[in-house]
């Protein structure tokens, strides 16, 4: 109780002051301690003047069913300046139920195949031009590299560069989801790259239609877009086609790298989980590698909670002993983390086990929004992380180096392992 006394006491004064830097520093270094400590007293913690933090499974997954009451609209003051209107920050629109039904035609099931194996060249790729001295700087040279050439060659965004892409994908990502000052700076580079992405694909999208005779055969997102035609009445025109187009890029990199980055970090903590990591991977047992994966980013996923705006006066958990009524107008943090270590629906969260239910795991969301890639990023994901494995004995480098170092940024800016 002491404990939660001075987290709200350290929140309220920090909300009231017009600053995060302590929220920051609560959720970035005493994580877990806050959130279990939540889970056994407060499970629903409203700080006043602030926001509410809401902790359990079931009550994280009524607040992420229930979009026509918590709502995405906080983003899309982020969103819409730089990429345009998005499905990401609209909720019963149009747009919403438009956009993704089109955008998920276009990233068929049936692709995954071709994505694992395209993810697994790339990284071998990647880690072989990566290592030097035995060493590998995981982030730039394969977390990050495979998922921006994977934007190119499966999303058909190869982009100017490599580093252009990386910084479009960094400033869209930071500002609209973690830029929780409202830092102007953070922002601004946010619009820019919105800006020079639209430039871009506005001449990539001219050039397929120009030539379409040059590449007959090619498949990828763009050319499924070019080739569809969508009748005027139903509004999706090319603003529409490059918004989403540009929304691959934002969603599909910097979430995949952090992912990568993570598992990795926590199976060099567990060398039982590693060995049998290798042996899955070594047999050729995607199911079992992705398994191994998706447990061990449990420990430490990619967000510690996504933001929803309560719009109409409503009560959680009603009718249990933690009912909490949330006002409108109301911040609600709903954390996929705590909930994925909640004992009373997980058996022994604290345990590393492969036999949990797919449900169970909110790495990439849950309910409407659910991220449109998902299963892109459940084949990308492992495939990457198998492809360091199988390349050799990999081992935590002593020092600084050895541990994730973010920067003072929300994603691994560096992280360095030795590889034999």
């Amino acid at each position: 109780m002491k404990f939660l006394k001075t987290i709200e006491e350290k929140l309220a004064a920090a909300i009231k002051q017009g600053g995060g830097e302590l929220l920051q520093d609560l959720i970035e270094n005493h994580t877990d301690e806050f959130f279990a400590t939540l889970r056994r007293v407060k499970p629903i913690l409203k700080i006043p003047g602030g926001p509410v933090f809401v902790t359990l499974f079931d009550d994280v997954q009524e607040v992420l069913s229930r979009p026509e009451v918590f709502t995405v609209k906080g983003y899309a003051p982020k969103m819409d300046p730089s990429v345009g209107p998005y499905m990401l920050a609209r909720d019963g629109t149009t747009i919403n139920d438009r956009d993704k039904g089109i955008m998920r035609a276009m990233l068929q099931r049936e692709d995954l195949p071709r994505v694992a194996e395209l993810s697994a060249r790339l990284a071998r790729d990647a880690i072989r031009q990566g290592v030097q001295g035995g060493r590998l700087e995981v982030v730039a040279e394969l977390a990050r590299k495979v998922p921006v050439q994977l934007t190119g060659e499966y999303f058909g965004f190869p982009g100017p560069d490599l580093a252009t892409m990386m910084r479009w994908s960094r400033a869209t990502q930071y500002d609209m989801f973690h830029n929780l000052d409202n830092d102007e700076r953070i922002h601004q580079e946010n619009v820019q790259a919105g800006r020079e992405m639209k430039t871009y694909l506005t001449g990539l999208v001219q050039e397929r239609r120009a030539e379409p005779e040059r590449d007959p055969e090619r498949d990828d997102t763009l050319s499924r877009l070019l080739k569809s035609r969508f009748p005027e009445a139903i509004g999706f025109d090319d603003e529409r086609l490059l918004t989403n187009m540009m929304g691959l890029l934002v969603g599909g990199v910097e979430t995949t790298s952090q992912a990568v980055v993570q598992i990795i970090d926590q199976f060099l903590d567990r060398p039982e989980q590693m060995a049998g990591l290798r042996q899955a991977a070594a047999a050729g047992d995607d199911q079992l590698v992705f398994q191994y994966c998706w447990e061990a980013l449990r420990f430490n996923p990619i967000n510690p909670f996504v933001a929803r705006l309560c719009e109409a006066d409503y009560v959680l958990a009603s009718g249990t002993l933690r009912e909490t009524p949330i006002e409108a107008g109301t911040l609600v943090l709903p954390s996929g983390r705590s909930a994925m270590h909640d004992e009373r629906e997980l058996e022994h969260p604290e345990e590393f086990r492969l036999d949990r239910p797919p449900y169970h795991y909110m790495h990439m969301g849950y309910g409407l929004h659910t991220c449109l890639g998902d299963h892109v990023g459940r084949a990308q994901i492992p495939q990457i992380v198998k492809q360091l494995v199988l390349a050799g004995s990999i081992r935590r480098v002593a020092g600084a180096e050895g541990k994730i170092d973010f920067a003072g940024g929300p994603f691994p800016e560096r992280f360095v392992v030795e590889l034999s």
